[in-house]
Formats: structure tokens, C-alpha cells, sequence
């Protein structure tokens, strides 16, 4: 982790809270945090006040080490932050002297477990896929479950109180639901032994602590009944609604992966990762196992899932016959309509589609009952940010994808929702953190050309030669055929860099 000045000084502070708050700061959305939320991950085992000043006593010493650059350091009521206008994330891998990718953040150490799993969650994050379409484990020889679906099993929740026991109910039971969706498998209680089905056992623990709840979350392997996954969060009572909202998303998250870890050659779930990606080759690969799937398996969710990846497959230029391609996309979504008329994600593909047709509209329509299905659905939300864009309500298109960018699948596919994020900034006049979104976008995922495009036209509108060859560079390297006058072409799709005047790269001759 380090910081530089304009003139290139290194202004990295020594002490590792403060490296690590801004390792907090630089990846969190619009660069800012809750401060009790920056407090919690780094003080979590001290008490409130004592946290609190130790959190007063890093932000002076950081102040301090910036020098004059001491004002990118930010803060307001409840929260602090970098300046956007200031300062530029660049997330791009760092080699060691082998040519060996280092960890993110390697040389941060702070032994406080929110601090650490934060941390974990990061770098798992930006770990690039390397096996190839899904990279996908297998189950070893000799160890494949009798059963040919996938169950998610929640077993009674423990707690000392009525409302911690209710808090973890709604916070596991959410969660599973919207896992079991997307795996896609069935939900049970955990009633007995669980011999032979391919699953996941889900245990939970909440304790009322004062007004908070601790809760504790474990999962086993439901065949075998070895631990994978233990979280623990805290549910605080003076932000309830987003401490919750934030378990939630970890646990489906989880839950998604353990799916995805356990593929056998009895049982296969939707390659949820691939369908949010940016290459032909995952697209199509996600596509072939989505169509394999065995008629009782088929559902509304993955006809909608398939509609979804061939329109990207024709945005971004990657089928040879859009036509057909989008001819195909409009009956699955159809398909998948009459299944479930009702299901937000079906419903929101469908909004996506008809915003791609230029029905703004009937978009909106759509992106609004898939909200009202369910108003914390992030490809709802995402479809939701999408048509209110094509109406010109941008202030709303921002607040609507900040909202689905904390769900699950932003986090499995956070490409998607960083670059939605950053159309809608850049049509605010908000051009730092379109940046800054852009180069995270890019980070998350290398094949991901909308970012690089993003990033090219923005470094050259302020100035940055370098950094838009840089951006041109990766772009040419996955799109073979791209030129400056492929991007001049009425249907290249920049719209929104054309419609912010933002082309001033076309006459760089880079």
C-alpha cells in the first residue's frame, strides 16, 4: 500500500492502522466510510470509547503525515473520506522480483479479526479466475453424494433473547433464500442427521449485547459435517438496517461459493460468476451449462440469466450475429416471464432488455415492480439505476445502484455494478470518482474493456497522457480489432463518454 504525492513523494504513514485506513478508505465507495463502521474494523475488540479516540488519535497522525496533502483527508458528520478530486486508486496487480502477483495490501499487518476478514474478503475478491470458464474444484474420486441436488439446511437459531433470536432469523433466513435462488437449491431445516445430500448445513448463534447483537454464523458441509465457513458480525441497534443488510450479503455470498466449491458430476449450479463477466469464452461456457441443465432444473431464473449474458455478448461486440443473438434474448426473457411473472431478477432482466431496446419507458416499469418485489434485489437495483438513467433522473440512478452494490452479486460480479456506477457519476459531472470506479472496475475484472474505455477518456480529459495510453494498451490487447476510429463509430458503445463530451482521446493519435 502506498501514497504519493503530485510531485511523487511518498507520503505512506508508517503506523499500520493508519496504512490500513486508507487501504479501507481507498476501496470503499465514493473513498468514504461510516466512522463507526472504519472504527469497528480496525478497533473491534476495544470498547466504544476507546476505539473512538484511538480512531481520533490515527486520523491526526495521518493528517500529519500527509503534509500540505493533508486536505484529500475528509470528514463530515458521521463519516470520513478522501477527496476524489485529489487523488486517483489505482488498483492494478504488483509483481514481486519473480513476476509473482503480490497479495493486496501484503504489507498490511493488523491483528484485529474484522480488520482480518475484511481483508481476506478483498483479496479474494481481486483473485483472478485462473482455471479457466467457472474454475470450478470437484469433489474428489470416491466422495460424490448420493443426491442429485443441492440443499441449503438451516438448523435452529440460538440465542439468549426474543429480538436477537429474531434478528438472526430474518438475517440467515434472508440470506439463504436468496442464495438457494441463485445456487440454485433447496431450503430445509436441518432436522437430524444429514447423511448423503450435497449441501450445507447453516448453524446460528445470536446474543443480545447491551442494544447490539453478536451474531455467529457456521457451515459445514452437510455430507460430511466438516466446518468451512465462520463468520461473526455485530448487529448494532443505532444501525440496524445496514448492519444487517451487510450480513446478509456476506452469508449469501458465502453460501454462493460453497456451492461453487462442491460442483460434482452429479450436480451442477448456475456459473454465477461467468454470467457477469466480459469475455466470449466464459460468456458462451456459462451459457452451454446453463442450457444443459436437466429439464426439472430449468427455471425462470436461468432462462433470465442466459437472456442476460447475450446482451452482453451483443454490447460488447462479442457474437457474430447480434441479430439472432438479441432475437434469442428477448424469447428466453420471455420465457422466464411466463414462469415467474413475479420474480425480481426475472423481472429486472427484463427491464435491462427493454432499456437496451431504448423502451426507457416500459424500462422503468419493469426495474420499478422488480424493486417492489424486492426493494434490496441487486440486479433489480441495477435495472432500476439503468432506466432511471435513460429518463434523465440521475441524482436516483446513483442512489439506486449504491443500494444494489452492497448485495451479493455485486460482490461475486462487482465489475457490473462499478461501471453503472460509473455512467451515472460521469453524467453528474462527477468525473474523480467515475474514475476511481472505472480503475476498480478494471481491477476486479481484467477483461472487463467498458472500464478501460472509461479510463482512457478520462485520464486524457485531465491531462494524463500516460495513464489513457496505458488504459488504450489493455484495450487493444482484449479487443484485437479496437482502433480510435473503431471508438469514433456512431455504434461503438461510449455513449455516455459521447454524451458527456468526453471523446477528446479520438484526436490523441495514442
Amino acid at each position: 500500500m502506498r501514497l504519493h504525492g503530485a510531485a511523487g513523494g511518498d507520503l505512506t504513514p508508517r503506523s499500520q492502522k493508519a496504512r490500513g485506513a486508507l487501504a479501507l478508505l481507498g476501496t470503499a465507495a465514493d473513498l468514504r466510510l461510516n466512522r463507526a463502521r472504519l472504527q469497528d474494523l480496525l478497533w473491534s475488540e476495544r470498547g466504544k470509547q476507546q476505539g473512538s479516540d484511538s480512531l481520533r488519535q490515527m486520523l491526526r497522525e495521518l493528517r500529519g503525515a500527509l503534509g500540505e496533502e493533508k486536505d484529500i483527508l475528509q470528514s463530515g458528520v458521521g463519516w470520513v473520506g478522501l477527496d476524489p478530486d485529489r487523488l486517483r486508486i489505482d488498483l492494478t496487480p504488483v509483481y514481486d522480483v519473480g513476476g509473482t502477483p503480490m497479495e493486496f495490501a501484503a504489507d498490511i499487518d493488523i491483528p484485529d479479526p474484522e480488520f482480518e476478514t475484511w481483508l481476506r474478503d478483498m483479496r479474494l475478491r481481486l483473485l483472478p479466475d485462473e482455471d479457466g470458464p467457472r474454475g470450478l474444484r470437484r469433489i474428489a474420486a470416491g466422495g460424490e453424494p448420493a443426491a442429485t441436488g443441492y440443499v441449503v439446511a438451516l438448523a435452529p437459531v440460538e440465542s439468549n433473547a426474543a429480538r436477537a433470536h429474531l434478528v438472526g432469523e430474518m438475517i440467515v433466513s434472508e440470506a439463504a433464500a436468496r442464495a438457494c435462488e441463485m445456487i440454485p437449491a433447496t431450503l430445509a431445516d436441518l432436522t437430524g442427521p444429514a447423511a448423503g445430500p450435497i449441501g450445507t448445513q447453516v448453524a446460528t448463534f445470536c446474543y443480545a449485547t447491551g442494544a447490539d447483537c453478536a451474531l455467529m454464523v457456521v457451515m459445514r458441509d452437510l455430507a460430511t459435517g466438516r466446518r468451512c465457513w465462520t463468520r461473526r458480525f455485530t448487529v448494532r441497534a443505532a444501525d440496524e438496517t445496514a448492519t444487517m443488510r451487510h450480513a446478509v450479503a456476506q452469508i449469501t455470498v458465502a453460501l454462493l461459493d460453497r456451492a461453487r466449491l462442491t460442483v460434482s458430476a452429479k450436480w451442477e449450479g448456475f456459473p454465477i460468476r461467468d454470467v457477469f463477466s466480459y469475455s466470449r469464452e466464459r460468456l458462451e461456457a456459462a451459457d452451454q451449462v446453463l442450457a444443459a441443465l436437466p429439464r426439472e432444473r430449468q427455471s425462470a431464473v436461468s432462462l433470465a440469466l442466459r437472456s442476460y449474458l447475450r446482451n452482453t455478448l451483443i454490447i460488447e461486440r462479442l457474437t457474430a450475429d447480434p441479430a439472432r443473438c438479441s432475437d434469442e434474448a428477448e424469447a428466453l426473457a420471455r420465457r422466464a416471464r411466463d414462469l415467474a411473472p413475479g420474480n425480481p431478477v426475472v423481472l429486472a432482466v427484463a427491464s435491462l432488455s427493454a432499456s437496451w431496446r431504448r423502451d426507457g419507458v416500459g424500462a422503468l416499469e419493469l426495474a420499478q415492480a422488480a424493486c417492489r418485489s424486492d426493494a434490496d434485489n441487486e440486479l433489480a437495483c441495477h435495472a432500476l439505476s439503468q432506466a432511471l438513467t435513460d429518463v434523465g433522473r440521475d441524482a436516483e440512478a446513483l442512489e439506486a445502484i449504491e443500494r444494489g452494490a452492497r448485495g451479493a452479486l455485486a460482490e461475486l460480479g462487482p465489475a457490473c455494478w462499478l461501471m453503472r456506477r460509473a455512467q451515472v457519476l460521469v453524467r453528474l459531472g462527477r468525473l474523480g470518482d467515475a474514475e476511481n470506479s472505472a480503475a476498480a472496475a478494471f481491477a476486479f475484472a481484467a477483461d472487463n474493456r467498458p472500464s478501460l474505455r472509461f479510463l482512457a477518456a478520462l485520464r486524457h480529459h485531465r491531462g494524463d497522457v500516460a495513464g489513457a495510453a496505458d488504459a488504450l494498451r489493455h484495450l487493444r490487447r482484449i479487443e484485437p480489432d479496437f482502433s480510435l476510429e473503431l471508438m469514433a463509430h456512431p455504434d461503438y458503445p461510449v455513449q455516455t463518454l459521447r454524451m458527456a463530451g468526453l471523446m477528446g482521446v479520438l484526436q490523441s493519435g495514442l
